[in-house]
């Protein structure tokens, strides 16, 4: 059997590159196994580059709670009105004619 290699390559936004490679058999299931070994791989980089950026960003964290709250308040105002009009029917207008 042959052996073949999945690669796989993860380009940050500084533009450094990561690379991922594994070795496979010449087979489906082998393919498949490599696979979900690359995804396992890139998975650790991607949480750890997360939390990294939740740590970095954490002083402003209050900030945004603040900003979010402010928004939950309008969207409740915003569904209060929605269930106002939507239980009572529309006024008719009077068209008036002018001369």
């Amino acid at each position: 059997m042959a052996t073949c290699e999945l690669k796989g390559e993860l380009k940050y936004r500084d533009g450094q590159t990561n690379q991922f490679a594994v070795k496979v058999d010449d087979n489906l299931k082998s393919v498949i196994t490599g696979i979900k070994k690359i995804n396992e791989d890139i998975s650790v980089v991607l949480t750890a580059l997360v939390e990294q950026e939740k740590g970095s960003t954490g002083n402003c964290k209050g900030d945004v709670d603040d900003d979010e709250e402010e928004d939950s308040d309008e969207e409740d105002s915003t569904k209060e009105m929605a269930a106002t009009s939507n239980s009572e029917p529309p006024k008719k207008r009077i068209k008036t004619l002018r001369t």
